[in-house]
C-alpha cells in the first residue's frame, strides 16, 4: 500500500501522528510505503524521527521540491487562514513517484486514520483518475457561489469532492495531465480562487472521479460517538476547519483522547 503525505513547515509538526495512526491500524503489515513530499528544509529536520518511527513498520521515501509552489496563490479569506501554499504539493505528487508507481493513496496531514485502509486500497478504479468523497460542507458546483471557471457543461448540482483524501489511479492521471491542467486552470484564475487546488481538482475530473462513501473522509466526526455500545466503521477522520486536536476549541472526547494517545507515541521516535 503506497500512502502519501504532502506538507510545508505549516504543518510539519504533525505529519508524524497522521503515520503512528496508519500505523496502528495495521499493525505487522510488511508492504507500507509512505511517500512524504516535502521543502528541503523540512526534509532535513524531520527525516531522522521518521526514519526511527519507520524503522520495521513500513518504508521511508522522502521526496522534496524547490519554493515554486509558493508562488501559486493562496485564497485570502481570513476564515481559511489556516490552509497553507503546501495544498499545492499534493498535485506533484504523481510525477515524483515514479513510472513504477501506479496507484496512490493520498492523505492531508489533518486526518486520523482509524480503520483498515485495504478495501479502499483495492478498490477497482477503471478509467477514473481518482476516486474521492464528496465534501460534507461544500456539496455541489454551485455552493458557495460556485467553482469559478464553471461553464454551461458543468450540472450546478454536480456532486463536488474533497482533496483531503484521494486515491490517485496515477496512469491515468499521468495520461490526462490532471496536474498539468490544475496548475493551468491555477494560473488563469488566480484572481478568482475560492478552494484552489480542490476547485481546480473538482473541475478538471469533472464527471470522471469516482464517489467514495463518507467513511473514507469522515469530515464530520464531532457526531460521532465512540463507545463499546456505539462502534462506527469510519476508518479515515479528516479534521477540516480551523480547529485540529493540536488547537484551542477542538472538541473533547475519543478523537482528542486517540490524538493525544498517537502524539505521545510519535514524539518518542523524537
Amino acid at each position: 500500500m503506497d500512502i502519501a503525505f504532502a506538507f510545508d513547515e505549516a504543518y510539519a509538526e504533525h505529519v508524524q501522528v497522521a503515520v503512528e495512526s496508519v500505523l496502528d491500524c495495521h499493525p505487522g503489515s510488511p508492504g507500507l510505503t509512505f511517500w512524504l513530499l516535502t521543502t528541503e528544509a523540512v526534509a532535513k529536520e524531520r527525516e531522522p524521527a521518521l526514519r526511527r518511527q519507520l524503522a520495521g513498520r513500513g518504508r521511508l521515501r522522502l521526496l522534496t521540491t524547490g519554493d515554486e509552489f509558493r508562488a501559486l496563490p493562496v485564497v485570502g479569506e481570513e476564515w481559511l487562514s489556516y490552509v497553507s501554499a503546501g495544498m499545492y504539493l499534493r498535485l506533484l505528487l504523481p510525477a515524483l513517484v515514479g513510472p513504477d508507481v501506479t496507484r496512490l493513496l493520498y492523505l492531508d496531514v489533518d486526518v486520523q486514520v482509524s480503520g483498515d485502509l485495504t478495501p479502499l486500497w483495492q478498490l477497482d478504479l477503471g478509467d477514473a483518475p481518482l476516486a474521492a468523497v464528496r465534501d460534507a460542507f461544500t456539496a455541489t458546483f454551485a455552493t458557495h457561489g460556485g467553482v469559478p471557471g464553471a461553464g454551461p457543461e458543468h450540472d450546478p448540482d454536480a456532486p463536488y469532492f474533497n482533496s483531503g483524501v484521494l486515491l490517485m489511479n496515477l496512469p491515468v492521471w499521468r495520461r490526462d495531465r490532471i496536474s498539468a491542467q490544475c496548475l493551468t486552470y491555477l494560473a488563469a484564475y488566480a484572481d478568482r480562487l475560492r478552494f484552489p487546488d480542490q476547485d481546480a481538482l473538482n473541475l478538471i475530473a469533472y464527471g470522471r472521479w469516482l464517489r467514495l462513501p463518507h467513511r473514507w473522509n469522515n469530515m464530520r466526526s464531532f457526531l460521532l460517538e465512540q463507545t463499546p455500545d456505539t462502534p462506527h466503521d469510519t476508518r479515515v477522520m479528516h479534521f477540516a476547519g480551523p480547529r485540529k486536536p493540536w488547537t484551542e476549541g477542538f472538541r473533547p472526547g475519543f478523537r482528542y483522547e486517540r490524538y493525544q494517545a498517537l502524539a505521545a507515541r510519535a514524539a518518542a521516535y523524537g
